[in-house]
């Protein structure tokens, strides 16, 4: 019996019809490349390995990822890595166009995130279980209270879908709050080169670092005010009015 650790905000899905649900969404197929993340002790794992042509695990916890091991161990379509996923050097095992899904760990599901969008590795499409609110905020449209930082950076980069809500009661142990599960398509031809994308990225950062205040302070050493004017039209907006296409424009004259 797996002892849960709580500083890897293990929680495991042990609800069949969940996976069911998760595997009708995912529709994964027999020439399929899969990377999981976070598989726990293979409740996914089990049912997709049956389906898809590859699948590498990613495990952080040592005793999990043998006992994930073991269990696969004559299947040569999968291998199991034991590594935290933030450190791993993700080319070095991915050549080829991978679809990613997994159960992110709470605590460093926002950096995962973040690892996959900055990640060199070709991504087919990300199915991934969340916090609840983490999904509100990642799909929240401008204006709204939650959409922040990560809900520009993700929308630019990807079509967004939350696909269905989770309860905790299909989890041992239960997690104090509800789940969502989300699908991720990368879009094409988003920035114009590298440097674009970075000038995006530092622009987005800075204005929610002070998203309460206008647009015209927080920005005015990175972007003239009528370059400002030009594109959104009223300097005196707050950045969590702005739409993830009019910070791709202003990227373009930082």
């Amino acid at each position: 019996m797996h002892k849960h650790k709580k500083s890897l905000s293990q929680n495991f899905l042990i609800d069949k019809n969940v996976i069911i649900k998760i595997l009708d969404r995912v529709s994964p197929s027999n020439s399929d490349f899969f990377l999981e993340i976070g598989p726990g002790d293979g409740a996914l794992t089990y049912p997709l390995i049956d389906k898809i042509s590859k699948l590498i695990v990613i495990e952080k916890d040592q005793a999990l990822s043998v006992k994930l091991s073991d269990m696969f161990s004559k299947n040569n379509n999968i291998t199991v890595i034991n590594h935290d996923v933030l450190k791993i050097d993700l080319n070095k095992y991915i050549k080829d166009r991978v679809r990613v899904i997994g159960n992110l760990p709470y605590n460093v599901a926002t950096e995962i995130i973040f690892l996959l969008l900055d990640s060199k590795i070709i991504i087919q499409d990300i199915h991934i279980m969340l916090q609840k609110e983490m999904v509100d905020r990642i799909s929240a449209p401008p204006g709204n209270k939650q959409y922040g930082r990560i809900s520009v950076m993700v929308q630019a980069n990807y079509e967004v879908k939350k696909l269905f809500d989770i309860s905790p009661n299909v989890f041992e142990p239960k997690p104090k709050v509800w789940s969502s599960y989300m699908r991720l398509i990368p879009k094409k031809k988003v920035f114009i080169d590298e440097t674009h994308k970075e000038n995006f990225r530092k622009l987005v950062t800075l204005a929610f670092l002070s998203r309460r205040k206008m647009i015209k302070t927080s920005l005015k050493d990175s972007i003239s005010l009528n370059e400002i004017h030009h594109i959104i039209g009223d300097e005196k907006i707050r950045p969590e009015q702005l739409s993830y296409n009019q910070f791709i424009e202003m990227a373009k004259y930082v």
